[in-house]
Formats: structure tokens, sequence, C-alpha cells
């Protein structure tokens, strides 16, 4: 049976939910007797969405065994399908035409002739930086625990903050840590390259090897919007209401953080429930964005913002090309980001309107938060997702699938179009705008 890429990313996304919940499942990754499949379910689907939204303190609920579970679930469904097959790909030393297919699409590349060097290029950078990671934090946490828990933290937090995945062994997420900036900006920095994507890192790191002059387009779209959206939430966090009332170095280190963590990875060191609306509204806008694309955040992407604006500018000034870095980008890739961001934002109110119909006791603006924040795979939650009903946490859960996979199904679906031909041209028509 023959499956198209988006149905194969569908399958391979569902499937691994499907046996993440059956391995929670099992007594063993329990540390009380009996189980919540909903439960279950919910973390599986959070951990392979990368989502890090939790019904349950994962450290309280699931043994050490089932912790392990969740962080591989995070770790494959961080990677993604691409790098799955990657791995195959090197191990079989072939790679099926359709996985070819699909890798092309999800890279927008012409042919596949140097997408297996890139993508395991991309597979040591990544395993690298969690190894960098891991040892970093490992050294850290040696203060305030054992070598084995040591270990075992540095291994699932690097994980977790590269993966943009706010999971956290501990109750309060990391605030028990918002006095030392070591592990903070260690965090942080995990978190960036997370979040920066694949092509970038691999482009950083080609430039100063090969001494090339520039680079690509791309990447400095991306490097350019994330530093633009990273300053505009670091400075709503330095001068928000619930970082006050601390020394400078602890504002400054906790405002960088949560600039870095709210708007993809749901790590925090100030509970949301303390922030004001404002700082909701605005985090919400920022959330809505995420990383960029082949990266392990959500969202409509950075870039994508960068066409919207691209567009309005030339729309404004009448100028039939979309320039960027003095580059002419083709309306293609314009027209792609204009229907990724009216396709989220559409969802993003469907779904407000019907958890809202379901949920009608919360605040709208409460249950706005979490519809993108579960869309947009960030995971940061305004303290109400253990009291959903049954109804709402299935709401919740399907935008986090819808997040994960719909995002990419969508870009998939959307390269390369096979252009129909049209039998009938029909007239010109006219209609009044604004």
């Amino acid at each position: 049976m023959k499956f198209s890429p988006p149905k194969t990313l569908i399958l391979f996304f569902l499937g691994l939910i499907a046996a993440g919940t059956a391995l929670l499942s099992l007594p063993a990754a329990h540390i009380f007797s009996g189980f919540s499949f909903i439960t279950n379910l919910f973390t599986s689907v959070s951990a392979v969405c990368v989502a890090g939204l939790s019904i349950v303190n994962i450290g309280e609920y699931y043994s050490t065994f089932g912790q392990i579970i969740i962080l591989t679930l995070t770790q494959l469904g961080g990677l993604g399908y691409m790098f799955v097959s990657t791995v195959v790909t090197l191990t079989l030393g072939k790679m099926a035409l359709k996985d070819r297919r699909i890798m092309q699409e999800l890279f927008d590349l012409s042919s596949f002739k140097g997408l297996k060097h890139l993508l395991s290029k991309a597979i040591i950078f990544v395993l690298g930086i969690e190894f960098v990671g891991t040892v970093v934090l490992t050294l850290i946490f040696l203060k305030d625990f054992s070598f084995l828990k040591s270990i075992y933290l540095g291994v699932f937090y690097s994980i977790t903050a590269f993966c943009n995945a706010g999971f956290s062994v501990f109750n309060d997420s990391l605030a028990m840590f918002a006095g030392n900036p070591a592990i903070l900006y260690a965090i942080a920095v995990l978190i960036l390259f997370g979040g920066l994507g694949f092509f970038v890192i691999v482009d950083i790191y080609d430039k100063y090897k090969e001494k090339r002059r520039h680079l690509s387009t791309h990447t400095k779209v991306v490097l350019f919007v994330t530093a633009i959206i990273t300053g505009l939430s670091f400075l709503l966090f330095l001068f928000s209401d619930a970082l006050k009332g601390q020394g400078l170095f602890y504002l400054i280190n906790n405002a960088f953080f949560q600039a870095i963590s709210a708007r993809t990875a749901g790590f925090y060191t100030v509970s949301p429930s303390f922030f004001n609306e404002f700082t909701e509204i605005v985090l919400m806008i920022f959330m809505s964005i995420g990383g960029a694309p082949g990266s392990a955040a959500g969202g409509i992407k950075v870039t994508t913002v960068a066409l919207i604006c691209v567009f309005v500018k030339s729309v404004l000034t009448g100028d039939k090309d979309y320039v960027l870095f003095k580059r002419r980008i083709p309306s293609d890739l314009v027209k792609k980001a204009l229907v990724i961001f009216i396709i989220f934002f559409a969802l993003i109110a469907l779904s407000s309107l019907v958890l809202m119909l379901q949920e009608n006791y919360l605040r709208p603006i409460t249950v706005v938060f979490e519809v993108i924040s579960a869309l947009a795979t960030v995971g940061l939650s305004l303290d109400i997702t253990p009291d959903l009903s049954l109804v709402g946490k299935i709401y919740v859960l399907i935008a986090m699938i819808a997040g994960r996979i719909g995002i990419l199904t969508m870009l998939i679906v959307m390269v390369n179009p096979i252009a129909k031909k049209k039998k009938i041209k029909y007239p010109e028509g006219r209609v009044l705008v604004g």
C-alpha cells in the first residue's frame, strides 16, 4: 500500500503516540498502582508533539522508567520523521523513494543530491549539542544532587530543552533554580539552538569552516527575526510585574530565560499565573510565531512572519518584488506564508470557541492562551490544564496534534504543488476591498 508524504508523516506521529501510550500504561511506568488512560494518552501526545503540557506532575506520577519513555518520545518527536529516516539510511545505506520525496519536500530541495550528507551532519550536530548540554548541566546539578541523579537530570533537561519541550521532573518547572544563572543560561542556549533549526546550525558551521562570505538568506532571516522577537520578549519580562521586587541580576537573568523559553519551550521560573493580562496577550503573539522551520519549535515560524511583513511592505509601497536581504523572494513562498498564517489563526479562533463553550467557567483569555500554547506546541499554561474536563482535555490533545502534524502537512502539501491545467479561463472580475 502506497502512502503520500503527508499520510506517511501522520502515520509516523500517530504510531509514535500509540506506542507511547501503550508503554506509559505499563505498571512499571507509574509510581503508584493503577493508571488513567487519558493521562497517559495526553502525556504521550504532549511528548511526541514536543509541547510539554501535562495534566499531572511527571516527576510524581511517573516512575524513572516512565520518565525515560517520555524522554524518548520527546527526542523522536522533536527530531521527527526526517531524522528517523536518515538513521535508516545510514544503517542500510539506502533510502526508499518515498522517504527521499518527503525529505526533499520538507527541506524544499530540488534534488536528493547531498541530502544524505546534510541530514547526517545535522544529526551529528544535534547529538553533539545535546551531549555538551548534558555534560554542562550534569556538572551544575552536582552541586545539589548525587552523581547519578545529576547525570539523569543533565540528560533529561538537555534533551527536553533542545527539543523545546517544557517537561520538568520538578513540580514548579524550574522555579527552584531562579537564582541559579548557570542552569538558566545553559538551558536557554539549548532552547535557542533547538529553535533555530537544523539548517541554520549547519549553515553557520559551514560558513566558518569553509570560510564562505555569506550566510544563506534563510539563515539571515531566522537569526534576524529571532533576535528581534527575543529582544522584545526580554523587554516584556524585564518590565513585567511578575519579576519585580528582586535584585537587578536576578531580574535580568530570569527575564532573559523567560524570553527564550516562553516563546517556544514552556519552561518557567515564574509561574505564568502571575502574569498580568498585557503580558499574557503579548506572550500569545510570541508563542504563535514560534521558532524556525526544520526545528523542534512550533508556531507559524519566524520565516513566515518575515514573509508576511515583506508582503505588507510590498503592497504599501507598490513594489511588485518581495525582497529580503537584497534577495528577491519567489511569490509562491509568500503565498504559502499567507496560507499558513490564515489557517493557523483560523484554527486558534475555532479551537478557542469550541473550548470556551465546553469550559464556560474559565476566563476567555485563559482559554485562548491554552489553545495557542497547544497549537504552537509551547507548553505554557495558566494552570488550567489539569482542571479541564475530559472533553476539554481531548480538545487540547487534538490541538497539540494539529499543531505538530498539521503545520508539517501544510508545508508538504504546498511545496512544489502539481499545477493543474485549466481548460477554462474565466474573465477578470473586480471586488472592493478595505
